[in-house]
């Protein structure tokens, strides 16, 4: 037996063209009706995208150091990899870590590289850190026979050496630790103020005897000086010492031959201190770049492989002269944002932020939508009870009209009754109580035509 194709065919544009009828109707009314909620909503949301700001500047400044210094390079590195995450990053040269912290402070960068040891939070009121990113050697390069180790403070007596120029993290950390020998850098006529590359030429040129350096080993500078036959590195033999003094500084061993097994440079084990780069900036700083700055370190530390590599890598808090800033802080405690990755970088940041306030939103909230599913029917019935207490008093009031004036007036008031029910929005699920409504209108309009031919006939005149 065939079986014959059903007669009706449900129209299904027609169907999807009501429920988008519907929602409109239903947002429509919600603002007419409930406009104090939506405005509270909207406050609500508006406020939370200010505080959490969702979507960070597509530029920013940075103080490096001076032109071809490792924290010149190191801002470069920084730059490319954010270049990626359509972030433009504009380096800003100066004279070193010193004045990096001067600018931030006034506003005129957005983010600095540091050293550890640097500054404190007391000279530094409202800056922040982001953590230590790589390691900074202390260097002392020379002139003239090597160093043997034996007596630091007779080697620099009577020497000539370049502490760089006021400003840079090099002249600072070399007054530090000179003072741990006794020797001041204020009036000390064997102390002289030069650039990096000034202070390489008069090396060379034989015009000094040494020089300091706070750099990484990638530096063109270090670079440039330790491929050098006719200069040293000098081995700073109470390197425990100073870092039991200073305690942002770490001890390092550059082993023999470390630059060339070939050359054997060094020739001896050589042992360095080192302070750290840090990254400070304020937080003010949108929390999305912050994230940026943490996970561009931890991609250019490449798992702790650099040559002077630390055990568990970069970024880490080490250097604790400033605070580190609420991201950093949730960072290095709960690690990188979990769908760093897998989407943009500023809406994993996002999420990491507001991740527990949906939580909470999503705990109140749950309970909540269970009533929402039946708040348009609730609604619908609320109006459509006003109008049955509107209708009720005008039947009640119905049995008082004895004349034409009295009865005009009523008619007039059911008027504007039906017209007002007639523009109820009614959603589908009580439409059969709203044609409820509508029979006990038309069973009211029926006795009000009784009424009318009742007091018609009252005041017409018998013949």
């Amino acid at each position: 037996m065939a079986h014959k194709k059903p007669d009706v065919d449900p129209q299904i544009f027609g169907h999807m063209w009501h429920a988008v009828h519907e929602e409109w109707m239903a947002f429509l009314s919600l603002l007419r009706f409930q406009w104090p909620l939506v405005l509270l909503f909207v406050v609500g949301i508006s406020a939370l995208l200010y505080v959490v700001r969702p979507l960070p500047p597509a530029s920013l400044r940075i103080a490096t150091g001076q032109p071809n210094s490792s924290l010149d390079l190191l801002g470069k590195s920084y730059a490319q990899n954010f270049i990626k995450h359509g972030v433009q990053l504009e380096i800003v040269n100066t004279a070193g870590a010193f004045e990096n912290v001067e600018l931030l402070k006034q506003g005129k960068v957005d983010a600095a590289f540091s050293l550890g040891g640097m500054v404190s939070e007391e000279e530094a009121p409202g800056l922040v850190s982001l953590g230590s990113v790589e390691y900074q050697p202390f260097w002392m390069f020379y002139r003239g026979t090597p160093y043997d180790g034996s007596n630091p403070a007779q080697f620099f007596k009577g020497k000539t050496f370049s502490i760089n120029i006021p400003g840079s993290g090099t002249r600072n950390l070399t007054a530090k630790i000179l003072a741990l020998h006794g020797i001041q850098v204020i009036d000390n006529q064997h102390l002289v103020s030069m650039s990096s590359s000034r202070s390489v030429e008069a090396l060379r040129a034989g015009n000094i005897d040494g020089i300091f350096l706070v750099a990484g080993i990638e530096s063109q500078t270090i670079q440039s000086l330790i491929h050098d036959p006719n200069i040293h590195v000098f081995s700073f033999v109470s390197a425990q010492a100073y870092s039991k003094n200073l305690n942002f500084l770490e001890t390092l061993t550059l082993p023999r031959g470390g630059f060339s097994l070939v050359a054997d440079v060094p020739r001896q084990d050589t042992q360095l201190v080192a302070t750290t780069t840090t990254i400070l900036t304020t937080e003010k700083l949108h929390p999305a770049l912050q994230h940026l700055f943490l996970t561009t370190a931890k991609h250019i530390d490449h798992g702790g492989s650099s040559f002077f590599g630390r055990a568990g890598g970069f970024p880490a808090y080490v250097a604790r002269d400033l605070p580190a800033s609420s991201v950093a802080d949730r960072y290095y405690t709960n690690g990188a944002p979990a769908l760093l990755g897998h989407v943009p970088f500023w809406l994993s940041s996002f999420v990491d932020q507001v991740w527990f306030i949906l939580l909470a939103c999503f705990a109140i909230g749950y309970p909540l939508l269970k009533i929402f599913p039946n708040y348009r029917a609730i609604y619908a019935r609320m109006c459509m009870t006003d109008c049955y207490y509107e209708l009720k008093e005008f039947d009640s009031d119905l049995l008082e009209a004895h004349t034409r004036e009295d009865l005009q007036i009523k008619l007039d008031e059911f008027d504007a009754l039906e017209k007002k029910v007639n523009h109820l929005w009614i959603p589908i699920g009580v439409r059969d109580e709203f044609y409820g409504l509508k029979n006990a209108i038309e069973i009211v309009r029926l006795k009000t035509e009784r009424m009318k031919e009742h007091v018609e006939a009252s005041l017409t005149p018998v013949t």
